[in-house]
């Protein structure tokens, strides 16, 4: 189904997707925390201190990920919220003219 005949040339959402790009999934830092939380779940379980203390790192280290990922794409949304858009300069040139 083509958009052209309404009139739509491409949606917003993927269009500014693209064009700001919003940096890393944040899911990728709580996949690797929740992983973490198993590994300690079954060190635990099994009485195996190592295996716990392993799980234990891997959740930190999922967890400051997901942090650093969210910070990340908080400050490239910002970065590009403040930046002016190509067109509306532009339209500005064209206005006094």
């Amino acid at each position: 189904m083509s958009n052209e005949a309404g009139g739509v040339q491409g949606s917003g959402l993927s269009r500014a997707t693209s064009e700001n790009d919003v940096g890393p999934d944040p899911v990728i830092g709580a996949g690797i925390a929740l992983l973490g939380i198993f590994l300690m779940g079954v060190g635990g379980a099994q009485g195996a201190h190592y295996l716990f203390n392993f799980g234990t790192l891997v959740a930190v280290l999922g967890a400051v990920l997901f942090v650093l990922f969210v910070t990340l794409t908080a400050l490239k949304q910002r970065r590009a919220s403040r930046a002016p858009s190509p067109d509306a300069g532009a339209e500005q040139r064209d206005a006094r003219d």
